[in-house]
């Protein structure tokens, strides 16, 4: 980074020297000055100015003055998202407890209110007659996949979590009805890409995406795309609203499915019951 080579100066010459303070002093003054400007201002000269970019790996001022606003604009935007970020160093218990609702909150708003109502029935009407449910995510997002297919099973369907792609499965099962969920949450993860390009292309699978904002390319291999929003953060806190938006989504399907086979939910759910002191280990002195 120039900014900290500057500081370090290290090879530099007394002149170079004198001039990396100069333009560290007056940072915002330089895009607008030339070589010379900055030679005169530094009481140095332009070779010194034009050696100093140089050394810093450029092939001269002008593309030093370019790299220079590029990450001072980068710097702007790092310290304004550190100065929006909810917790730091003084943040307590109490604040925690006060700031997380919020949190979540604003993600399922901010995703209910970017919902495509048309992109969203059409979803739903391939798992109204899907066979198979399949999620597919990584990282973190595999384990909300694992959440989401636990959900879906509950209700008597075929479904299953993915890291990656299991070529012969698919040519298997290929017969089978099958919605395929891939959840990204930035939208530009190159490898949920990759397995939905597979997906739409080499299986019977209508794909479908949750997918953050950065989707422009990743999207062209989804039949639809739900879009989830995500936190400029440079903190784990966008983990935590990505996570909560995409479960959000996730539950609406659920729900949907859940209204179409209530009756039958109902009577597998009186049946478990029927078992559940096994499940809690509960027995009987005569059993015991």
């Amino acid at each position: 980074m120039l900014l900290l080579q500057l500081q370090e100066a290290e090879g530099f010459t007394n002149h170079e020297k004198e001039v990396a303070h100069y333009i560290l002093e007056n940072l915002n003054q330089i895009p607008d000055m030339s070589a010379q400007e900055l030679a005169r201002a530094s009481f140095t000269s332009k070779a010194t100015v034009v050696r100093l970019s140089q050394k810093l790996g450029l092939s001269g001022y002008q593309e030093f003055k370019l790299k220079l606003v590029e990450e001072m604009s980068q710097n702007t935007r790092i310290n304004r998202i550190l100065a929006e970020e909810p917790i730091t160093k003084d943040t307590s218990y109490g604040d925690i407890i006060q700031i997380l609702p919020g949190l979540y909150d604003k993600a399922i708003t901010n995703t209910r209110l970017t919902l495509n109502k048309n992109e969203m029935r059409k979803i739903n009407q391939a798992l109204q007659t899907a066979e198979c449910i399949d999620i597919y995510g990584t990282g973190i997002s595999y384990i909300l996949a694992q959440s989401a297919a636990f959900k879906f099973a509950t209700l008597g369907l075929e479904s299953h979590a993915y890291e990656s792609i299991n070529a012969h499965y698919l040519a298997a099962r290929k017969h089978k009805k099958t919605v395929s969920f891939l959840i990204s949450f930035t939208g530009a993860n190159r490898t949920v890409s990759r397995m939905a390009r597979y997906l739409r292309e080499a299986s019977n699978s209508h794909v479908v995406g949750i997918l953050g904002p950065h989707n422009a390319i990743t999207s062209q291999h989804f039949h639809q795309v739900v879009e989830i929003p995500n936190r400029d953060s440079v903190l784990s806190l966008d983990v935590i609203a990505s996570f909560a938006a995409a479960n959000y989504v996730f539950d609406i399907f659920f729900s949907l499915l859940l209204s179409r086979c209530q009756e039958e939910h109902i009577k597998s759910s009186i049946e478990m019951l029927r078992h559940m002191p096994i499940l809690l280990n509960q027995f009987s002195d005569k059993e015991e």
